[in-house]
């Protein structure tokens, strides 16, 4: 379930889909990323985006905790299903060759790419996908909006966005 017009969705993948279907992995993923940090700017605005990356929440009952919450989890259903609508719109194979393509596989929703980006990381280890997320800041916002408590994995994607940011300055 979309949150917002599957006719935009749909627009917007197959903008996607023109712009990455000749690239390799390394530009897809750039690409995913823009796509991510312009779609996290708009849909949580700037509080919300401090918000999100800082961890600090208003307490859990307020209205303004509600809304990012609502927004958050709408910017990370919406990202997930635009790439899983991309990635199925180019045929991608399942098999796995790089960790730009297994993250990519993670994030989105198609269960059969998840499990072959399980497999990769099975044999060559979390450590590549890891070092992926700290160069794809708009990867990490997806998965820290789509971890709404303080698990590993939102711990993870909070170090990789800051590592990110800091490649960047």
């Amino acid at each position: 379930m979309l949150p917002d017009s599957w006719r935009f969705a749909q627009q917007m993948a197959v903008d996607l889909v023109r712009q990455l279907e000749y690239l390799a992995w390394a530009g897809r993923a750039d690409t995913f990323d823009t796509y991510f940090l312009r779609q996290a700017e708009a849909m949580l605005r700037p509080k919300g985006l401090t918000e999100l990356i800082s961890g600090q929440r208003p307490s859990c009952d307020s209205i303004p905790a509600r809304r990012l919450e609502e927004r958050a989890t709408r910017f990370a259903t919406w990202s997930r299903a635009i790439v899983s609508a991309v990635l199925l719109d180019l045929c991608e194979r399942e098999e796995v060759d790089n960790a730009q393509q297994a993250l990519t596989y993670l994030v989105s929703c198609e269960l059969r790419l998840a499990k072959a980006a399980a497999l990769w990381t099975a044999e060559h280890g979390m450590a590549p996908v890891e070092r992926a997320l700290r160069e794809l800041p708009g990867y990490a916002l997806v998965l820290l909006a789509a971890s709404p408590n303080d698990t590993a994995e939102r711990f993870m994607a909070r170090d990789a966005f800051w590592t990110a940011v800091m490649k960047r300055t």
